[in-house]
């Protein structure tokens, strides 16, 4: 999955923040603190695409999603080739049940990289979850037949599986949680994550829509 004209593209106006303390803040999960050190350095670098992004995911992280949503929405009209900004928006909307918004991120990050895989598995996830809420809705006015209830249920395995003693091969977002942590696994599980660099979205993607 590697285009080297977008990849140069990406890295050539990607800044790196290059703050050991703000690392040291996030992997020590002392939100507070990084995001006071991303402000400061912010401040004083405005163009500081690096740390802009870090301070989306903090904000997210501490649960602050309308601030978290404007700041990646920022950084995609600063930077619309890259699909990483797209993802989180859709992960933070699906949060808060705002699912046409997040299947409209998710399909702009396909168009901006169509090589994005994953955004394309977000998007099928997305859309299991669109159905379910369609055949919901089918029953709540009395017209779902029994064909109906079924393609549901099946649904409901798929994105709400019950509870079992065997762990599952692959996490559902079954919580509000989950979704914070897919909207800033890519920079707290590694907080030296290249925004669009050779660890960004255009090497090995971390990022995970919902799926719930």
């Amino acid at each position: 999955m590697v285009s080297t004209g977008p990849v140069a593209h990406a890295q050539a106006k990607t800044v790196v923040d290059g703050t050991p303390q703000i690392d040291a803040s996030i992997t020590r999960k002392d939100w507070d603190d990084a995001l006071k050190q991303l402000d400061a350095r912010i401040a004083s670098n405005p163009r500081d695409a690096q740390a802009k992004f870090k301070r989306a995911t903090v904000l997210a992280r501490l649960n602050r999603d309308d601030d978290a949503i404007a700041a990646f929405t920022e950084l995609t009209q600063m930077y619309p080739e890259l699909p990483e900004p797209y993802n989180n928006l859709a992960a933070l909307y699906a949060k808060a049940g705002r699912y046409p918004e997040a299947r409209a991120a998710l399909e702009t990050a396909t168009r901006v990289n169509p090589d994005y895989g994953l955004a394309y598995e977000n998007l099928g996830d997305l859309y299991l979850r669109l159905a379910a809420e369609s055949y919901k809705r089918a029953e709540g006015i009395g017209h779902a037949s029994g064909t109906t209830q079924q393609r549901l249920a099946d649904i409901q395995k798929i994105v709400s599986p019950p509870p079992s003693g065997k762990k599952p091969a692959r996490k559902s977002a079954a919580s509000v949680d989950d979704y914070t942590a897919r909207a800033v696994n890519n920079v707290t599980e590694s907080p030296s994550f290249q925004f669009g660099g050779p660890s960004g979205s255009l090497a090995t993607p971390p990022y995970m829509a919902p799926s719930q």
